[in-house]
C-alpha cells in the first residue's frame, strides 16, 4: 500500500521562504550513480588528502534512502552570506567565516521548517543536514535546480553566486519537481587560472593543493613548502572573487566597522583575543597554533 504524503511544492517554497532560506528547490530522492562514479575517482586520485572521513559513508553520499528509508524527497536550500564590507588588506579570512557560524544557523532554519510543516501535514518526517553529514550537498542543490556546479567546483546560483550555504532535508513526500539547471562557464577559466597551486582540476578539487585545506584542515606543524596561501590564513575566496558569477550579488550579511577591524589585525592578535573573536564563527574549527602557523608561511612566501 503507497503511503506516500503529497504536499505542494509552492507551499514547500512559501514556507522555506519564511524560514529565512534565500532560495528552495526540490528534487525526487535517487540514487546518484554518476556521482559515484565521479567521486570514487576523486578519492583513489588521493585528492581528500588526510581527509579520511570523506572515505567513509560512500554509499550513503549517493543515496538518499540510506539516510532515510522512507525517502522520496530531497529539498535544498540556500543562504546568501556575501558580506556588506570586506577586509581589505592580507591576512585574509574566508567571507563565510566573518559571522555566526552557518551550521547552527541554518540548522537552527531547517527545524523550524520541519516544525512549520508538520503544523499543517503532522506525518511529514525529514533529516535535516548542513555539511557535515554524509550527503552530497552541492550535487542536490543543482538537481534542485538551485544553480549549477561551476569548474571550481562550487554551486553557483543566478542570484547569489557562489557566495551561499547549502542545507537539505531528505524527506517522505512527493511533489512536483525542479529542473536541473544547465552549466553556464562556457569557455571561462578564470577560477581555475586564479588559483596560486593549482588546485583546481578536470577531476576535482586537489585538497592537496588547495589553501582551505591547508588553512583549516591541515593539522601539520609546518605546511608544504610549495604552497602559497595567497594571504589567507582561514579558508580561501581566491577563485570565488575571479568567478565573473560574482561581479553583482547583493550584499546579504550586514557587517560593522568595529567586525571588519577585528579580522583586519587577526595577524597580530594574542590568543585570548582570538579565542574571542572566533566564537560561534566558523573558525572555531582552528586552534591559534594554527593561526599563527598559517600567518608565518604567509610571511614567508613574501620572502
Amino acid at each position: 500500500m503507497n503511503t506516500s504524503l503529497y504536499i505542494p511544492a509552492s507551499y514547500i517554497k512559501e514556507k522555506a521562504k519564511e524560514a529565512g532560506f534565500d532560495d528552495c528547490g526540490i528534487a525526487q530522492a535517487e540514487q546518484l550513480h554518476s556521482f559515484s562514479e565521479h567521486y570514487s575517482r576523486w578519492l583513489s586520485l588521493g585528492y581528500n588528502a588526510n581527509m579520511h572521513y570523506m572515505e567513509q559513508n560512500t554509499d550513503k553520499r549517493a543515496n538518499p534512502k540510506l539516510l532515510l528509508p522512507e525517502a522520496e524527497s530531497v529539498i535544498s536550500v540556500v543562504v546568501g552570506y556575501k558580506p556588506s564590507q570586506q577586509i581589505s588588506r592580507p591576512p585574509f579570512v574566508a567571507q563565510y567565516a566573518y559571522t555566526e557560524d552557518y551550521h547552527k544557523k541554518i540548522k537552527t532554519m531547517l527545524f523550524c521548517l520541519i516544525n512549520t510543516i508538520q503544523t499543517d501535514y503532522p506525518t511529514f518526517k525529514a533529516n535535516a543536514y548542513v555539511d557535515t553529514a554524509p550527503i552530497s550537498d552541492k550535487i542536490w542543490a543543482q538537481r534542485c535546480g538551485l544553480g549549477w556546479i561551476g569548474k571550481h567546483t562550487l554551486l553557483i546560483n543566478t542570484k547569489l553566486g557562489t557566495w551561499l550555504n547549502i542545507g537539505e532535508l531528505v524527506c517522505n513526500i512527493k511533489t512536483e519537481y525542479d529542473t536541473p539547471m544547465n552549466i553556464r562557464c562556457g569557455e571561462c577559466t578564470k577560477c581555475i587560472d586564479s588559483c596560486p597551486n593549482g588546485a583546481i582540476t578536470d577531476s576535482g578539487i586537489n585538497a592537496n593543493r588547495c589553501i582551505a585545506y591547508h588553512t583549516i584542515e591541515n593539522k601539520a606543524e609546518q605546511l608544504p613548502a610549495d604552497i602559497n596561501l595567497g594571504g589567507y590564513v582561514f579558508g580561501c575566496d581566491i577563485c570565488q572573487k575571479a568567478c565573473p558569477h560574482n561581479a553583482h550579488p547583493q550584499a546579504k550579511i550586514e557587517i560593522s566597522d568595529e567586525r571588519i577591524k577585528q579580522l583586519e589585525n587577526i595577524g597580530t592578535i594574542d590568543e585570548p583575543t582570538f579565542r574571542k573573536i572566533r566564537k560561534n564563527t566558523a573558525m572555531d574549527r582552528i586552534k591559534y597554533t594554527q593561526l599563527t602557523r598559517n600567518i608565518d608561511k604567509n610571511k614567508n612566501n613574501k620572502k
